[in-house]
């Protein structure tokens, strides 16, 4: 049953990433890299514990590379019919699995599903993006799933932590080298993000969850408020002559 869960996630996780045409990856490496667009907030594992609507609460076991959850109980959105994130509500209650989790961009309070009822997500949330590899498998004490390569791969917990580790610093795979400080200030008004010490123009990039653009123009570094955007949670992405930067940014 496991082994069929596994193979359903992974399935259904391209299948569903292809219709949402987002950006995504083949393997968690590549998802906690400097080249995806929305890394995880988290690696966690964690059990079942009952089904809410389109999501679930789970029991947080072990987080993974120094990422840590405020708490060890959590709600967990999935899909509810219009939303770029996988299905959680086929695990089965008691089953442990890994999630890389993003706070809730509240995406299904604005694609509303009328079967459930409206607002549900709230801050303290959180959902597992299809847009890559979100969702591992752990079985008989080994993480099973598409870890470093889209293959079905066994680690021990050991090995697949220092995967984590690996691939979170950029050391499991390529990416743009540590750009400049971007500073993000989060007012009445929105955050307002500010470059210091620009030499020349930057580029500035707004992307929304699904990984589309959103906002992309030439930035003088000095404070630029987000006040335009719907609410919700964007990656802002900035490159200069010296590298470039990502931060996740959330618009209420």
């Amino acid at each position: 049953m496991r082994s069929l869960l596994l193979l359903l996630l992974c399935l259904n996780a391209n299948a569903a990433a292809l219709a949402c045409s987002c950006m995504g990856n083949n393997s968690y490496c590549e998802t906690l890299g400097p080249q995806q667009f929305l890394n995880p907030d988290a690696t966690a594992m964690v059990v079942k514990l009952s089904d809410i609507h389109y999501g679930i609460t789970v029991k947080v076991v072990q987080t993974f590379g120094g990422s840590s959850l405020p708490n060890d109980t959590l709600t967990v959105w999935g899909d509810n019919g219009g939303l770029c994130r996988i299905g959680v509500n086929g695990i089965a209650i008691g089953d442990t699995v890994i999630f890389g989790l993003n706070e809730t961009d509240f995406s299904g309070n604005i694609i509303w599903n009328s079967q459930y009822p409206p607002d549900l997500e709230e801050p303290g949330h959180y959902m597992v993006s299809v847009c890559g590899v979100y969702a591992l498998n752990f079985v008989n004490g080994m993480v099973v799933g598409w870890i470093t390569a889209p293959v079905t791969q066994t680690m021990t917990i050991g090995e697949f932590e220092a995967v984590v580790v690996g691939c979170t610093t950029g050391t499991g795979v390529h990416g743009p080298a540590p750009g400049p400080e971007l500073i993000v200030r989060y007012t009445g008004e929105g955050p307002i993000l500010q470059l210091p010490e620009v030499n020349g123009k930057a580029t500035l990039t707004v992307y929304d969850a699904l990984g589309a653009t959103v906002l992309k123009r030439s930035w003088d570094g000095n404070a630029l408020a987000l006040s335009s955007f719907a609410p919700r949670l964007y990656v802002v992405e900035v490159g200069t002559a010296n590298g470039s930067v990502r931060k996740k940014v959330y618009i209420p």
